[in-house]
């Protein structure tokens, strides 16, 4: 008996030895994921000198150069400073924080004074009590990786899929350090929001003929509070969605985007009617790998975002406002690796529904109310082109012009008809500007053609 018990007792032991050297292994396999993080960021500016003002001061939003900065003024400015860290916490989850320094136009004290509002309008959204430029906290999420098959959840301060995210516009056109797209220039979305984002491959080609990268169906699905990296303000939150396709051994990217917001239930100064903001675009970028040819194209509509005056008595209505805009963009190689070009065309309009017929006392594009006149129904046409020269993969040197056209729409103002310079204007801007990366694994973005 003595024995066989001895014999169980030994069998049961080597057995427990056994099981546990496999958990050791098993857990040693497990543990070969080491946590790493990477600093990385980037910066850009200018030298530039306003050659040319519109006689109205026209522009407003993000439009860089726009009324403020008087004609013959020059500046060395620095637009934009990421300064950002990742975190790969195991094998399934990772973080990411990005501080950001987004200065806008310089302040000119020799501006008349009959402008000082224009003035203060351009010393920038990110500045201190003493007007020095300031920080923020631009992105700030966890990310889930994935949470389901070749699909991602990320909770958080994240990129926007109107055109900040991967395979987005702002990525295809490659230059955000020359000027931002159309949507983000004229503020019809901002680049980050908090929230969560579901985001990956809603279909993959196993067999595709692209070595490196198969051909795939994408997808963006997102809920925030539509307030970018401010704090919330209201009960409701913007949904935000992109569907794009990479194909051709990823050469052609198509997508589309959509996106709603109910703003307000009801408000006095819109006579108690509801207010929501929905958007949609589309947008194609082609790419070889001496050239690539892009293009995207927006509508906004402001439900009841225009206040006008109908009748004699002054009684008000609304109208929905409807922002339209198209974007064409091209770039290619003149030096493989050393030298591009790049050259860009929006036509943007405020409001598809406007009427001249129409009293107007506030506009989606133009909130604050009052007597508005041809300062605020006006198109913008922008154009941009440069040549980016680049000693290295992360630094690059680029001489542009940045020229934005102002044309008023309508032909008289309380019956007087609009002088030449009120019905057309522009403003012209030369400059060199300078654009480095650094950091260490992280993928490149925003790096012109090779991106």
């Amino acid at each position: 008996m003595k024995k066989t018990l001895f014999t169980i007792a030994t069998l049961t032991g080597l057995a427990f030895a056994s099981l546990s050297n496999a958990q050791d292994a098993a857990a040693t396999k497990t543990d070969d994921f080491k946590p790493s993080g990477n600093v990385y960021g980037y910066v850009f500016g200018d030298y530039y000198m306003k050659s040319h003002a519109d006689s109205l001061n026209r522009g407003g939003g993000n439009v860089q150069y726009r009324g403020g900065i008087p004609q013959n003024a020059n500046a060395f400015q620095m637009r934009r400073a990421y300064l950002g860290y990742d975190f790969n916490i195991s094998k399934q989850f990772s973080t990411t924080v990005l501080l950001a320094d987004e200065a806008g136009p310089n302040n000119f004290a020799g501006q008349p004074a009959s402008t000082p509002l224009l003035i203060a309008n351009n010393t920038g959204t990110n500045v201190d009590g003493t007007g020095s430029n300031s920080m923020y906290l631009k992105y700030a999420f966890l990310k889930w990786k994935n949470i389901f098959k070749n699909s991602d959840l990320i909770v958080g301060q994240y990129s926007t899929a109107s055109f900040a995210t991967a395979n987005g516009t702002e990525p295809l056109w490659g230059y955000r350090s020359i000027e931002r797209t159309i949507m983000d220039m004229h503020n019809n979305d901002a680049s980050s929001d908090l929230g969560f984002s579901l985001q990956g491959a809603a279909w993959t080609q196993r067999n595709a003929k692209d070595s490196l990268k198969p051909t795939f169906i994408g997808y963006i699905a997102q809920v925030g509070n539509g307030n970018s990296a401010k704090p919330e303000t209201d009960k409701f939150k913007k949904v935000r969605f992109n569907l794009y396709v990479s194909t051709m051994q990823q050469k052609l990217v198509v997508g589309a985007y959509g996106d709603y917001n109910h703003i307000k239930l009801n408000d006095g100064n819109r006579v108690n009617q509801e207010q929501a903001t929905s958007t949609m675009k589309l947008y194609a970028n082609f790419k070889t790998e001496w050239f690539k040819i892009g293009a995207e194209i927006f509508q906004q509509t402001n439900k009841n975002g225009d206040i006008i005056s109908k009748n004699a008595d002054g009684a008000k209505d609304t109208a929905n406002g409807v922002q339209q805009g198209v974007s064409l963009f091209l770039s290619g190689r003149i030096i493989n690796h050393k030298l591009n070009y790049f050259a860009r065309i929006d036509m943007y309009n405020p409001d598809a529904n406007y009427k001249s017929a129409n009293t107007y006392s506030a506009t989606a594009t133009n909130p604050t109310g009052g007597n508005l006149t041809y300062t605020t129904f006006y198109k913008q046409t922008f154009y941009t082109l440069g040549f980016d020269y680049t000693p290295t993969s992360r630094v690059h040197i680029m001489p542009n012009i940045w020229y934005n056209k102002y044309t008023a729409m309508m032909g008289s103002v309380g019956g007087k008809t609009l002088s030449a310079n009120q019905k057309s204007g522009y403003d012209l801007v030369p400059r060199i500007t300078c654009y480095f990366l650094f950091n260490s694994s992280k993928t490149v973005s925003n790096n012109g053609m090779d991106n």
